[in-house]
C-alpha cells in the first residue's frame, strides 16, 4: 500500500512517497507554512509575529474547523458575527480587536494553500507513483494546523488525506503531540529501533547524558520520550 507524506515546513514542504513500505521519491516544494504567515501580514498589514500569532488562533477555533462555505450561514449572537475572529487576547502592538475570518481564508490562506498543493500535485505526477498510492496522502509539519488544509489537499490533490499524529508515546507528551512533531518522533522510532546512529552512538546513551545533565523543556521532553522507547 503506497502513501504520500507532505511535511508542510515553515520554508518549504517535503514530499516522500513510500511505495511497499520503502521509499521511491522524494522532493522539496519551495513554498511553506511562513508564505502564508506573509501573506496574512501583507493582507492585514501587521507584523510578521502578529500575523503568526493570528494564523495559530484561526487555526485553533472551535468555531470555524473547516473552509467557509462549508458550516451554515453566520448567525448574530450577542452583537457579534460568528465570522468575527476575536483578536482581543492576543496582545497585537497594531490594537486590532478583530477580523473576517472568511476574509482571511477565502482571500488569503486558502490561495496559498491551494498553490502549495498544486505543486505538490506536480511532483507526484512527476515521480510516476501517483497511480501506486491507495493509501492517500498524510499531512504532517507545522502547517498540517493551518486551518483548511486538509480540505486543499483533497480539493487539489483527489486523494484521500488525514493529519498525520505522533504515536507511540507515553508520559508527559503534551507538548509534542502535534503533527509538527510527527516527523521527528518518527525519525526517533525509526532510530530507536535501529539500535544506532550512522556515528556508533545509541540513543541509550542519549538518554544516560540525559540523567547526568539536567534538559529541560521541550527537549528534556523529547529525551524523555526516547527513553520511553528503549527496552
Amino acid at each position: 500500500m503506497g502513501v504520500v507524506v507532505i511535511d508542510i515546513g515553515g520554508g518549504t514542504t517535503d514530499v516522500a512517497i513510500f511505495v511497499d513500505g520503502a521509499l521511491s521519491y522524494s522532493s522539496v516544494v519551495p513554498i511553506g507554512a511562513i508564505n502564508i504567515t506573509k501573506d496574512i501580514a501583507a493582507g492585514l498589514r501587521v507584523s510578521l509575529e502578529s500575523a503568526e500569532k493570528i494564523k495559530l488562533i484561526l487555526g485553533q477555533s472551535p468555531k470555524f474547523p473547516t473552509m467557509p462555505g462549508e458550516e451554515e450561514k453566520a448567525k448574530q449572537k450577542k452583537g457579534e458575527s460568528e465570522d468575527d475572529l476575536d483578536l482581543r487576547g492576543l496582545g497585537l502592538p497594531e490594537e486590532m480587536t478583530s477580523v473576517s475570518k472568511k476574509t482571511l481564508v477565502e482571500g488569503i490562506v486558502k490561495p496559498r494553500l491551494n498553490e502549495i498543493f498544486t505543486m505538490v500535485g506536480l511532483e507526484i505526477k512527476r515521480s510516476g507513483f501517483g497511480g501506486l498510492t491507495p493509501s492517500g496522502v498524510v499531512i504532517a509539519g507545522g502547517g498540517a494546523l493551518t486551518v483548511g488544509a486538509v480540505e486543499a489537499a483533497r480539493r487539489n490533490l483527489a486523494m484521500p488525506v488525514h493529519v498525520g499524529m505522533p504515536m507511540y508515546m507515553s508520559g508527559l507528551i503534551d507538548e509534542i503531540n502535534s503533527p509538527a512533531f510527527s516527523t521527528s518522533v518518527g525519525l526517533l522510532l525509526y532510530g530507536a529501533k535501529s539500535g544506532k546512529t550512522e556515528s556508533g552512538a545509541t540513543f541509550s546513551g542519549l538518554a544516560k547524558v540525559k540523567d547526568r545533565i539536567k534538559i529541560a523543556g521541550v527537549a528534556g521532553k523529547v529525551v524523555d520520550l526516547i527513553k520511553s522507547f528503549l527496552p
